[in-house]
């Protein structure tokens, strides 16, 4: 891959499941954003003070699932970006994916809501980073971290589709999250060797990062990729394409059984050439 180089950004991030029966929390004005430089690849990347599992817990504790959706029967991805300052405050908040209006804004009033995280280190100074937190909200009264595929779509770039799967029970958080068998490094370099530029979206400059989703069956099998934030048809066809072509996975596991998950994978485009004429 001459003149072109690719940047793989990776994390199999579990999707927050968020569900009816869960305590409230006030919300908070967001903070004024500071100025500076947002740095794309921190050497250690910015995280909810305590790890993902008090993130899920205090998410859980601070939601408050909205009437009006309730009566809908509303449920679905909702994806936020945001930067963290250097003080750990969350700012610039954009929506990257929709579902109901009510979750979408309660989806919002709950990352206001979140204490400073740690900040990102670049070159061992505090940096200004951009981050996201995805939340599946879903109606389940018993309220055990299931989560049915019923989320909305941004796009209709879509890859190894399977009802079946989509049908069954899809986690998204487990005991045991899915893992790539030769690791992220591996995995880099896998997606890196098989991704082909767009000859169009090149000769436009066209660079940036395409959020995909795709479940990890429970025999370690890929199935329904989808783009859930792209940035030109051609980019997110290929994306769709080298995801279609990884092998198993190691599949996720909950009270010791292999389950079917859903995970978040963040692909940048970049291109180290002027755009052709």
């Amino acid at each position: 891959m001459n003149a072109k180089r690719l940047l793989l950004s990776l994390s199999a991030l579990s999707l927050v499941t968020v569900s009816l029966f869960a305590s409230s929390s006030g919300q908070l004005q967001p903070p004024p954003a500071d100025e500076g430089r947002v740095i794309e690849n921190p050497d250690i990347p910015a995280l909810f003070a305590g790890g993902s599992g008090e993130m899920h817990k205090f998410i859980s504790q601070t939601l408050r699932y909205p009437a009006d959706a309730v009566e809908r029967n509303a449920q679905g991805l909702v994806v936020y970006t945001f930067i963290v300052e250097k003080d750990g405050t969350l700012t610039n908040f954009d929506l990257i994916h929709r579902a109901d209006s009510s979750l979408n804004k309660e989806a919002l009033r709950i990352l206001q809501a979140m204490p400073p995280w740690r900040p990102a280190k670049y070159k061992d100074q505090y940096v200004r980073s951009k981050s996201y937190v995805p939340m599946y909200f879903r109606l389940n009264k018993n309220a055990n971290a299931v989560a049915r595929n019923t989320t909305t779509r941004s796009t209709n770039t879509i890859g190894k589709t399977n009802p079946d799967i989509a049908n069954s029970e899809v986690y998204s958080i487990v005991e045991k999250m899915p893992e790539y068998p030769y690791g992220e490094k591996e995995l880099a370099g896998f997606i890196a060797h098989q991704l082909r530029y767009p000859k169009e979206a090149r000769q436009q400059g066209i660079e940036g990062r395409i959020l995909c989703s795709f479940i990890v069956a429970a025999d370690g099998s890929i199935f329904n990729i989808e783009v859930v934030q792209g940035l030109h048809p051609q980019l997110d066809n290929e994306a769709v394409r080298v995801l279609s072509l990884m092998s198993k996975w190691i599949p996720g596991e909950n009270k010791g059984e292999k389950v079917n998950v859903k995970c978040l994978l963040p692909i940048d485009f970049a291109i180290d050439e002027e755009p052709i004429p």
